[in-house]
Parts: structure tokens; C-alpha cells; sequence
């Protein structure tokens, strides 16, 4: 019976490791570029760069917040890369230092599903984002901080 009981938890940890290992070891990549209808009167108001929460949660490249003269506003990450994982979405926070606590992100604006773990992407912003200075790769599925990046 002990035996069995082993073999069964040694399969349902193997199929999660399977499940959950894919995001780690494949990539989504996106290459957007920025909107015809803002390339020619943008800006770059501020911009951050994506860091490493831990040994697995890591990130990197470029957060810009852009604006065109008719006050459009894009998050647009480029170089961008982090780790995969399995319902990652895009929030803006006012917290400059995040943790892994859901409650750190206090009062957060979703931007949406991030479009994939690599390359250029654009997020469009149609509300007003005074003070939410700070782009979060949050997990939802298992609360979990992925990068941030502080746009100064």
C-alpha cells in the first residue's frame, strides 16, 4: 500500500512538474511597433527598467509610459523579456516596491493579459494613471510577483 501511495504522488508531482515546467522553458514572442496613428508627435514621458523578484521570477528591458500630443497614453515595454508562467496580466500600481503579496499592489489598474514573455508590446491607457508610476507582471492564478518596473 505504502508503495502505491508513492508511486501516486511521485506521478502527480512529475505531471505538474510537466504543466507548470512548460512556461518556464518556452517563450512567447511579440513584436509590436508602435502605433502609426502616435508615431509621429510621441513621447516618452517616463520610463523604468524590469528586475529580478527572485531565482525564478526574473525580468528585464525597458517600461516606457509614451504620449502624443493629443494626450494618448501607451505603456510600451521594450527588450523586454521575463519569466514565462501560466496567466501573467499587466497592472499599474502606486506602490514602488511591490512584494509578493497581492495586498502591496494596493489600488492597481489592469491593463490586461500580457502579450508574451519576450519582445516589443504596447499596452494602450485610457484612464487616468496620476501617481500609478510602477508596471507589475502579476500572476493570477497563483499570486505571484513576476517583475516590476519603477517609471521615472
Amino acid at each position: 500500500m505504502t508503495k502505491i501511495i508513492i508511486v501516486l504522488i511521485i506521478l502527480l508531482v512529475a505531471s505538474a512538474g510537466v504543466y507548470y515546467g512548460r512556461f518556464l522553458f518556452t517563450k512567447k514572442v511579440v513584436k509590436e511597433d508602435i502605433p502609426a496613428s502616435m508615431k509621429s508627435t510621441i513621447k516618452t514621458v517616463k520610463e523604468g527598467g524590469f528586475g529580478e523578484i527572485d531565482f525564478i521570477h526574473k525580468g528585464s528591458g525597458k517600461a516606457r509610459l509614451l504620449e502624443n500630443q493629443d494626450g494618448r497614453k501607451l505603456i510600451r515595454f521594450e527588450d523586454f523579456q521575463v519569466t514565462n508562467g501560466p496567466d501573467l496580466y499587466v497592472y499599474l500600481t502606486k506602490n514602488p516596491a511591490p512584494t509578493k503579496d497581492i495586498k502591496s499592489l494596493s489600488d492597481f489598474i489592469s491593463l490586461g493579459r500580457l502579450k508574451g514573455n519576450v519582445g516589443d508590446q504596447n499596452y494602450e491607457v485610457n484612464q487616468n494613471i496620476d501617481g500609478y508610476n510602477t508596471v507589475v507582471i502579476w500572476c493570477q492564478q497563483f499570486g505571484a510577483l513576476f517583475s516590476f518596473a519603477v517609471l521615472r
